[in-house]
């Protein structure tokens, strides 16, 4: 199973104390299922979001991808961006997050922290891994709950590529 990150890095901004107190944020534009949020306060911080739903519509993960600039690994390797997955309290940990496009190979992250809106998920993206969310239909996210266990979640890619160009 490979790893959807890059983990010889850190990601500016990846203190997990930095995201523990959430930012207002504006709807800037959609793209297909995903829409472009910017931070009210840092007008130049935006991300590409969607949120993941379970059968009854109501918010079960949130999936952001920030892109970045000039920003390589210890050995030079370009990272165009970063994915942050929140899920509900309750993740075991240990087993983190597995990612699917399609029917490709599962990806598997780990959860970096848990604050009280969520655990959360941070990591690098390659440029292959890029390249497949773009060219997918739906990246299906695997995680598991205390109460709940296992839990699938699908994600729609439809706008993926337009709403990555324009961030």
């Amino acid at each position: 199973m490979a790893a959807f990150a890059l983990a010889a890095m850190t990601l500016p901004g990846s203190a997990a104390a930095q995201d523990a107190t959430p930012q207002t944020e504006n709807v800037k534009a959609t793209h297909g299922d995903w829409e472009i949020v910017c931070s009210t306060t840092q007008e130049e911080l935006c991300v590409m979001r969607q949120f993941g739903r379970n059968a009854d519509g109501n918010k079960l993960i949130d999936v952001r991808i920030r892109k970045l600039d000039g920003v390589t690994t210890q050995d030079g390797t370009i990272v165009p961006a970063a994915i942050q997955i929140t899920t509900p309290l309750g993740a075991i940990l240990r087993a983190g997050v597995t990612v699917r496009i399609d029917a490709g190979e599962p990806r598997t992250g780990a959860f970096e922290v848990c604050i009280p809106s969520g655990c959360i998920l941070r990591n690098p993206m390659s440029e292959e891994f890029l390249a497949s969310l773009k060219a997918g239909k739906a990246a299906n996210m695997t995680f598991d709950l205390l109460q709940l266990g296992t839990v699938n979640v699908s994600i729609s890619l439809k706008g993926f590529t337009k709403a990555f160009k324009a961030l």
